[in-house]
């Protein structure tokens, strides 16, 4: 038995960088969409960002969403 822990899933998906290449790519497509753009058209240039921050903290990474928003 080791005593090296077991990585978070936002460890196993590469961390912030790679949440926020994913959030940017999905908010760039959904532009595209004709069901969903409707949805997101109002979404601040902010938002992406935001939601990385988000899932990153609910996939065990930092805590910066809530410190910066206030939890979720």
């Amino acid at each position: 038995m080791t005593d090296t822990p077991t990585p978070t899933l936002y460890d196993w998906l590469g961390g912030l960088a790679a949440l926020q290449r994913l959030t940017e790519r999905f908010y760039e497509r959904v532009k595209g969409d004709t069901l969903l753009a409707p949805v997101f058209a109002h979404m601040s240039s902010e938002h992406p960002a935001h939601v990385a921050a988000f899932l990153a903290e609910v996939l065990g990474g930092p805590t910066a969403y809530s410190e910066r928003h206030g939890g979720h």
